[in-house]
């Protein structure tokens, strides 16, 4: 009996407690079950992904500066490995542009048709730095696989699929990456650092 009222209590307690305040493992947990119910929409769905993407940006950076391995940024990375892979999907699917770095960090692997559906994001109209946009993207692409931005391209190009901008976006890309190579030949011992 008291098992039941305790199973209960944390149903009832999960139901009423805000997004904000729930534990990581809580708000993926949420997630992966609103994304199956197809109860919001993905606008709706996409501030919800932003919250929990930002608490581990947080700690991360957190993390960096107190020179402390917190296993709370190795949480989340084990969280999003035990999801089913069409509900990866529909995250990636739901998410900002501005989210999809944070987003593919978590995830760490993509596939081609992925890495497409990432691709066909565009940042709004408002945007006034869209190539640094597209360039953190692309770096996160990038970071999941070197070969998936030049196979998704290739896809993109035989379906007739690409949008117009992605050409542009992919050369300037691959400029950068030659001017890091060039730049870490020649100085070895610089620090990396991330887009």
């Amino acid at each position: 009996m008291k098992m039941q009222q305790t199973g209960l209590f944390k149903k009832i307690w999960s139901e009423l407690l805000p997004f904000v305040a729930r534990s990581p493992a809580m708000k993926v947990e949420w997630l992966v079950s609103v994304l199956g119910k197809g109860s919001l929409s993905d606008g709706e769905i996409a501030p919800y992904i932003h919250i929990l993407l930002s608490e581990y940006q947080h700690n991360v950076k957190l993390s960096k500066k107190t020179g402390s391995n917190n296993d709370t940024n190795k949480m989340l990375p084990d969280l999003f490995a035990k999801i089913p892979r069409n509900t990866i999907v529909e995250l990636l699917k739901c998410a900002e542009i501005y989210d999809i770095p944070l987003l593919l960090e978590v995830v760490k692997k993509i596939s081609v048709d992925e890495a497409i559906l990432v691709l066909n994001k565009i940042p709004p109209a408002y945007e006034k730095r869209p190539m640094q946009v597209y360039d953190l993207v692309f770096q996160a692409i990038h970071n999941c696989g070197g070969q998936l931005l030049a196979e998704a391209k290739t896809k993109m190009q035989a379906s007739g699929s690409m949008p117009s901008h992605l050409n542009s976006v992919y050369e300037r890309f691959q400029e950068i990456l030659k001017d890091k190579e060039i730049l870490s030949s020649i100085f070895p011992h610089a620090k990396a650092s991330a887009f």
